[in-house]
């Protein structure tokens, strides 16, 4: 019978990945049943009484409106990034190393970078930053590294079926990035770093908390790179080997200044308010295709996004806790391409997009479930002006509503959870009429669409730290402006794009296991396989001179199993790795795709890594591989696959008592120099060496 489903599902080649992945599960599954619990372990369950765990595990600073772990059905994970500094590093360089995502760098620091999780795009990956999110009704996704790292606690990662917490909920999953908190007393940091290719970073922060419950946290950090590294350029030529050179990377500079400002009071242990700030203006160079030295092409980013928070909680007699949000962000960017360098024609055009809102979270717990909803409204308006001939390019805004609810049902001794949810989601889209810069009008129009997302989640407790999961759900996405009507470089839009529509499916095992053994102390084991099915696929088409056009794909599929391991060995160490296999398929009506691979997606990703953590020393080498990527959707240029050896030293020197600590981070990346391209054209730097040294008090 299994056979039978999995034959209908997929075609003859992802039949034997999807026998590969059941087997893996039943072998799971047999583990489970055959592994003896210790003798000492099985006395002490015996002499027990029954008895409720109400500890949920939750961290010390868990507000109202965080993800509650005891309440997930869905597959998750989370960087924690308190106790580290990561250092001259791309937020895409954490993430890439997580299971179940992928993420495609335009070439060195700052350089652009696309996030995929379980083969969605990333306009399908919902990114937020304190409950605010960050995809913008202009589009493009969001560039994961313009997000500094200097001010993030922690990522949390929820692959498929995504959280109430969260009002909108992607196609490929949600990332929450969530900024640090203050703690008590008065602490900060102050470091600099220096790297390959003329790296800098400068970095500061403070944290102040005083005795009547008033907080304040600040940071700054400025990042700047030539990113002047050398490749071997085949002037477009992969036939002719004749004319190949190494050379080094022209008008690749990035420059970023960042700041966070966050302050807060606590008016009692159940009524907090705060109002944060958080400030961005980099300027990334671009260039060109065939490294000309002649290029000046560059892409400035400015933004503010404000938000003001109240939390207040165990309200009435009913014990309900509620958080409620405000949010302001405004963001200019400017494409400079005078020259006509990298795109059709010579353009020089600013971008201005306005979003501003509020959310309601609320939740109320009874013995047996938790009630959760969340209630978001906002608008957002988006403009542009061609700077060149001094015209406007037409204004647009969007009004939206979105509204969640999530039962958490607790069963047979809290060891089913039964998580029924449901998402709706309203868009009133305005769009004016847009001169092209490429001399052909789009006629404004107005668009309304509402769509309704449910879903189901599945946990079961089977044995002590083994549990199975599942989830079902179905998620629909609204076209952005950028698909619509985007007219940058070599790209333009399409008005009569449609809404992708799509299910997701999921289920797995998953082990949290304290082991009785001294020399293995843990083990963490996670198994998952995942089917998409998306209608109206929205996808980037370029023809024969390279210019590409958003376009529905009346069907597509993916699928694949991701599989997560980790030990830790002793006192000492942890070994951990991760496997990512994943299959799609283009189910449009186009003859010359039909069948095809979705361009973007690496089928194949690998990651082993081993660390050491003695006293004051941290050490770690890792290995990452990325293979089987296509760039075009016709499947006729293969990307060469990615091989990646990195090493990381941390030496942690206390000082004199209450003097604080020395931190001194030494990394190398790409030790073997192994040359790749996330995108065709766009080649990643060779060995890099980073040195960062921080001092906190």
């Amino acid at each position: 019978m299994v056979n039978y489903i999995f034959l209908n599902l997929q075609k003859t080649q992802t039949i034997r990945f999807s026998s590969i992945s059941v087997l893996l599960m039943l072998l799971a599954v047999l583990l489970l049943l055959t592994l003896r619990v210790p003798e000492t372990l099985a006395e002490e369950t015996l002499v027990l009484d029954d008895m409720v765990v109400e500890a949920t595990g939750l961290a010390d600073d868990f507000r109202t409106g965080d993800v509650d772990p005891a309440q997930l059905t869905s597959f998750s994970s989370v960087i924690d990034l308190n106790d580290i500094d990561p250092g001259i590093s791309n937020l895409g360089d954490l993430l890439g190393k997580e299971v179940g995502i992928q993420v495609r760098n335009s070439g060195g620091i700052g350089g652009y970078s696309q996030v995929s999780l379980r083969g969605a795009s990333g306009d399908q990956v919902f990114v937020y930053l304190d409950g605010v999110l960050l995809n913008d009704a202009s589009g493009g996704g969001v560039d994961i590294n313009q997000i500094p790292l200097n001010d993030i606690a922690a990522i949390e990662i929820y692959r498929g079926i995504s959280p109430v917490n969260f009002a909108r909920a992607g196609l490929g999953g949600v990332i929450n990035i969530r900024t640090k908190r203050s703690t008590a007393g008065t602490s900060g940091t102050v470091g600099f770093g220096l790297g390959s290719f003329s790296s800098k970073r400068l970095f500061g922060s403070l944290n102040h908390k005083t005795e009547n419950n008033f907080d304040l946290l600040a940071f700054g950090e400025y990042l700047s790179s030539n990113n002047d590294f050398k490749f071997l350029n085949n002037n477009g030529t992969d036939w002719n080997p004749d004319d190949d050179r190494r050379e080094r990377r022209n008008n690749n500079e990035f420059f970023r200044r960042s700041m966070m400002l966050k302050a807060g009071h606590d008016f009692s242990d159940d009524v907090r308010f705060e109002l944060s700030d958080q400030y961005l203006n980099q300027d990334r160079r671009l260039p060109a295709w065939n490294n000309t030295p002649a290029a000046n092409t560059h892409f400035k980013t400015e933004r503010h996004q404000v938000v003001a928070r109240l939390q207040t909680d165990d309200l009435t007699d009913y014990h309900i806790n509620l958080a409620t949000q405000l949010f302001y962000g405004w963001k200019e960017e400017l494409y400079d391409d005078s020259q006509s360098v990298i795109g059709l024609g010579r353009q020089r055009e600013r971008y201005n997009t306005e979003k501003y809102g509020g959310s309601v979270f609320c939740e109320w717990a009874s013995e047996s479930q938790i009630l959760s909803t969340n209630f978001e409204a906002g608008r957002e308006t988006y403009s542009a002006k061609d700077l060149l001939r001094s015209r406007p390019r037409g204004d647009s805004r969007r009004n939206y509503l979105s509204a969640a609810l999530q039962d958490s049902v607790y069963l047979l001794q809290q060891r089913l959870l039964l998580t029924p949810a449901c998402h709706y989601q309203w868009y009133d889209d305005k769009l004016e009429s847009v001169s092209s810069g490429h001399g052909h009008v789009v006629a404004g129009s107005d668009r309304q669409h509402d769509s309704l997302s449910p879903s189901l989640g599945v946990r079961y407790e089977v044995w002590g730290p083994f549990a199975l999961q599942a989830n079902a759900a179905r998620y629909s996405r609204e076209p952005s402006f950028y698909e619509l009507f985007g007219d940058r470089g070599l790209t333009v839009g399409n008005p009569e794009l449609k809404a992708e529509e799509g299910d997701n499916y999921d289920f797995g095992l998953i082990c949290n296991w304290a082991t009785p053994w001294r020399w293995l102390s843990r083990v963490e084991f996670e198994s998952v396989y995942f089917y998409s099915r998306i209608d109206n696929l929205i996808t980037r088409i370029f023809d024969a001179r390279g210019v590409g056009k958003s376009a529905n794909i009346s069907g597509a599929r993916i699928s694949g199993l991701e599989t997560r391991v980790a030990c830790d060995l002793g006192p000492y160490f942890r070994l951990s790795g991760n496997a990512t296999w994943q299959d799609s398929e283009n189910r449009g009506e186009i003859p010359a795709f039909k069948g095809m691979n979705l361009p973007g997606r690496w089928r194949r990703s690998y990651l082993a890594r081993l660390e050491s953590t003695y006293q004051w020393l941290h050490c770690y080498v890792e290995y990452q591989h990325e293979s089987r990527m296509y760039y075009d959707a016709a499947n006729l240029l293969p990307a060469a696959s990615k091989n990646l050896v990195n090493l990381g030293l941390t030496m942690t020197m206390p000082l004199a008592t209450d003097a604080g600590k020395l931190v001194f981070d030494f990394e190398l990346k790409n030790l073997t120099g192994d040359e790749y391209q996330d995108f065709n054209g766009y080649p990643m730097p060779e060995q890099e060496i980073y040195f960062n040294i921080a001092y906190h008090f």
